[in-house]
Order: structure tokens, then sequence, then C-alpha cells
């Protein structure tokens, strides 16, 4: 084993920060301040502590730190859009399980979804850095086992970042089609229409990450007051016009149409849509790097928008469900959407056209949000040598201090995926269901790699702001079940027998991109890439 000590960088922590080390038995240096101060510490907006964070981690500050908690908590909120994306989504549910299995499982996912976060809050606190989750496997993972580990995790988080981005853009293009339908009943909802409005959506946010990054974070506060404004514009008509289903349909009335051999697998099966309705929190993670004293804040944000957002999205779901009193009928509805349906019964075409509208807008905030968290995250892992062209996909804007390169690799990936809608829309479904199985492979190792490092050699974690204490071991283990859990159920197909246009071929895609990652890091990647916790201060690595 070898123990590799980055060197101490002063002009990032600047006069200012007052640092001593000790070296413990372990090996491991912390890094002590004598200061407490919040106020900058460089030209970048970090605060001492900030600065010290990414001392530890062996990184330079590159990114100007224009975030604050509230900024910061409008901006994954609107990033994940729960509410306007999530009710595009129940279709798997209300198939598998009907009513009472889409509530119930939204509402255990919630719940299941609290130590999962909890735990990725407390390593955000730990080492608050853009890479996220593969930084945090790197960091705590076993130390023969680090470089692997880190480099399969960056590149399933890119995978399910980058399918996650184009489905994003995708939900623009579908929303507008269904707002033409309301007024052209002969509309066939052509492809390349869809495709089409997704490549302007891409252009969209392209344009206001780069030349708006200097007020991304201003608006995000405004946009999250409208967010909220909107929501009260769909639930209230709905519960005054539409025809509602009775209680008992909504809370015990399951059913199968997914033709599984049993009520309990269909409900099962349709889950996904409340594992969906959980993911992308993490948002906070990747954007720690741009958010001013991050080790308190970034873990407050990922917390409180879990929160949230449930509180917006289980009400919503409701107040759906209430007024489905046929599922066959929302299932019938030209443009696919039972949430379609159900605005129908409520709201005339004109009111219906004004929300829709507001709700593309919203989705394309969403997507300017959405955008940057995940170039930060493809950026992360360039600046490690993770991806071939790595210099270039790694390089920061020095003007703009934004990686204009990665934006644009990851608006290029979101255009491609669009055109294959044109070709085949399986094919793009495909793709965008790694979202969920990829994700929760990340959030799953990281946290177990912490679990390790708590139970083996807890003295050698890093100290936390956040810190879940005695109480860390059996969230970790909570949350590792049910990231496993949500993981198996991930990969099932909504409805059997599976047909090709019916197969989740999430699985297949899974698997090819982790042969690729692994064919690319034998020829060339292990020659490059060594895993961020060679640059962090102290930690011991595998040699080889």
């Amino acid at each position: 084993m070898a123990a590799l000590t980055s060197q101490p960088r002063a002009s990032q922590a600047g006069d200012m920060l007052e640092m001593t080390a000790h070296v413990k038995e372990t090996g491991v240096v912390t890094v002590e301040t004598d200061l407490e101060s919040e106020e900058p510490a460089n030209g970048f907006k970090s605060t001492n502590i900030d600065a010290a964070d990414m001392q530890r981690m062996g990184k330079d500050q590159q990114l100007m730190r224009h975030f604050r908690i509230l900024s910061m908590a409008s901006f994954v909120a609107i990033a994940t859009a729960t509410w306007e994306m999530g009710l595009f989504a129940i279709t798997p549910g209300l198939l598998n399980g009907g009513l009472p299995g889409l509530v119930y499982s939204v509402l255990w996912s919630f719940l299941g979804f609290g130590p999962i976060y909890l735990s990725m809050a407390e390593m955000a606190s730990m080492a608050p850095i853009a890479g996220a989750q593969y930084h945090w496997v790197s960091e705590f993972a076993p130390e023969s086992l680090q470089r692997g580990l880190s480099y399969l995790t960056g590149w399933t988080s890119t995978m399910a970042w980058q399918a996650g981005n184009a489905l994003g853009v995708f939900l623009v293009g579908t929303t507008i089609q269904c707002i033409i339908s309301l007024y052209n009943v002969d509309y066939t909802f052509p492809a390349w229409h869809a495709t089409l409005m997704s490549i302007g959506a891409v252009c969209i946010a392209f344009c206001g990450n780069v030349y708006g990054h200097k007020v991304l974070h201003l608006w995000q506060n405004v946009v999250f007051a409208i967010h909220i404004l909107a929501y009260f514009g769909l639930i209230i008509p709905i519960w005054v016009n539409a025809p509602r289903a009775s209680t008992k349909q909504v809370f015990t009335e399951f059913s199968n149409r997914g033709g599984w051999s049993s009520t309990g697998l269909a409900v099962l099966a349709g889950q996904i849509t409340g594992i969906g309705s959980q993911l992308g929190i993490d948002t906070a993670g990747h954007m720690a790097e741009e958010v001013k004293n991050a080790s308190r804040a970034v873990p407050k944000v990922m917390i409180s928008v879990w929160i949230i957002n449930f509180c917006l999205m289980f009400p919503a779901l409701i107040t759906v469900v209430y007024h489905i009193p046929n599922i066959d009928d929302a299932f019938a509805d030209p443009t696919t959407f039972p949430l379609i349906y159900v605005l129908r019964q409520s709201m005339s075409n004109t009111w219906l056209t004004v929300l829709l509208t507001v709700m593309v807008a919203l989705i394309l905030c969403s997507n300017m949000s959405y955008l940057a968290a995940v170039t930060r995250d493809i950026w992360s892992f360039a600046r490690d040598q993770g991806f071939p062209f790595s210099d270039w996909i790694g390089r920061v804007d020095e003007k703009r201090h934004i990686p204009v390169n990665a934006v644009i690799v990851t608006s290029c990936c979101s255009i491609g995926l669009s055109l294959i809608y044109i070709g085949s829309p399986v094919a793009f479904y495909a793709i965008v269901s790694l979202l969920a199985v990829a994700l929760l492979q990340c959030y799953c190792l990281s946290i177990g790699c912490i679990l390790w490092r708590r139970i083996v050699h807890p003295e050698t974690l890093p100290p936390a702001r956040f810190s879940l204490g005695k109480l860390g071991i059996p969230l970790n283990i909570l949350a590792i079940c049910f990231a496993l859990w949500s993981f198996f159920w991930a990969f099932w197909p909504t409805t059997t027998p599976v047909t090709a246009a019916g197969f989740n071929w999430a699985s297949v895609l899974f698997t090819a991109t982790l042969v690729v990652a692994g064919a690319y890091y034998a020829i060339k990647g292990r020659q490059k890439y060594f895993g961020p916790v060679v640059h962090v201060e102290g930690r011991k690595v595998h040699p080889s």
C-alpha cells in the first residue's frame, strides 16, 4: 500500500485559512480550520470551509459559488420537476396495480428513499464535490477496489444523467403535441415532430447554460414560485369539476392489466412509477462546487427537497387517481396520457392550453437546471480522466467559469437520442429506461462503501457537518436494502407475455454499457484513470 498526500494549495485556501494537519496512525490527514467563518476566501466566492474541503479532496476551485441554500433548493426542485414529470409517468402504475397500487407505491417509495437520501446527504457533507457517487466510492471503498468500483460508478452515473436529460427535453415535445391534439382531432403525433421540438428544447437549455450562466442562480426562486402556483392551477379545477372515483376504488380495488400471474406481482411490477418519482434529488450533490458553504448547505437541500417534492407529488397523485373512475377510459385518451384525460374532464380547452403551456415553460426551465447538473457530473469524471477525450471534456472556460465543452457533449448526446426516436420509439425508450437502474446502482454502491468503512475503519471517515451519528449503520443498511429492491424491479417489463416493443431493454443496455466501459478501461482507461482518491489528502490507495 502507498499513502499519497496532495500538496497544500495556499492559493486556493487564501491567507485567511490557517490549517494544521494531524496524521493519525491510519495514515489519514485531517484538516482543521482555526476560523469557522463563512466569509469569502477567494475570488470564486468560496468560504474558508469550502476552500478547506476542496484542498482535502485535492481539487482546485474552478467554478463560481453563486448558489445559496434557498436558490439551490429551488434549483433541485425545478430540475426534478416532480409533479410535472411524475404525473405524466403514471401509466405503468395504473396498468399494474390500478389506483391503489399507484398510491401505495409512491408512498412506500418515499419512505424507502428516506435512508438513501439521508446517507447521501452525509456523504455530501463529508465530500461536497461535483463527482458525488463515483468520488464517494473512490474515497470510501476498500483500498484494493477503489479504482475499479469508482470507474464503474463514474460510467453508470454518466449514463443515468445523460438518459435523464434526453427524457426531460423529449417531454417538452410530447407536451406540445398534446396541445396540438386539443385542436386537431386528426393529429397523429408524428415522431419527427417530437424529435424536432426536443432538439429545440436542447438548444434553449444550451443557451441558458452557456450564455445565461451568470443569471442561472437568480431566477430559480421565481420559477419555483411559478412551479407552486401552477400546481394549484392544476389540482383545484380537477377537484371542482372532474367526475370522481370512490374511496374504495382508490384505496382497495387493485387491478392487474399487465397479464401477470397475480395481482400482488402486478403491484410490484408497477412500482417503477413510485421509484421514478423519488429519483434525482442528488442533483444538489453534483452542483456542490457551485454552492457556498456546501458541506452544510447541500445536505440540507437534499433532505428538504426530498420532503417538499413528496408534499407536492402525493396530493397531486391523490387528486388525479380520485378522478379516474374508469381506468380503461383514461388509457383510451388520444394522447395516451391518463393525466390529460383527467384534465379534459375538469377544464375547457382554453384553460387546458394555458396550463399545458405553463407546464412546457416549467419543463424548459427544468431542462436548463438539469443540464447544468448533468454537465457537472460528466465534467468531474473527465477531470479525473475517466473518458475518452477527457482533457477536452474536462476543460473549464476561463471567462465563464463553467465547463462549456461538457455542455456541448451533453447537448449533442440529447440531440442524438432524439433522432433515434424517429427511427424507433422502442429504442429511444429503451435508452432512457436506463435512468432508474443506473442511478440506483450508483446509490447502492456508494452507500455500501461508506457502510463498509463505517464498520471496518470508522476512524478514517472525514468529519461531516451533517452526521448520522449512531444511526449511520442502520440507516445505511436500510438504504442499501431498498436500493437493491428498487434496482431489481426497475428491470421488469410492464406487461406479459413480453414482446420486443414491451421488453424492458434496460438490462441489455446496462450490461452493454458496462462491457464498453470495461473494454475502454482495459485498453486505455487503466493507464490514465486512478480515481479521485489519489488526490485526497492522506488517503491510502491501491498502487496497481
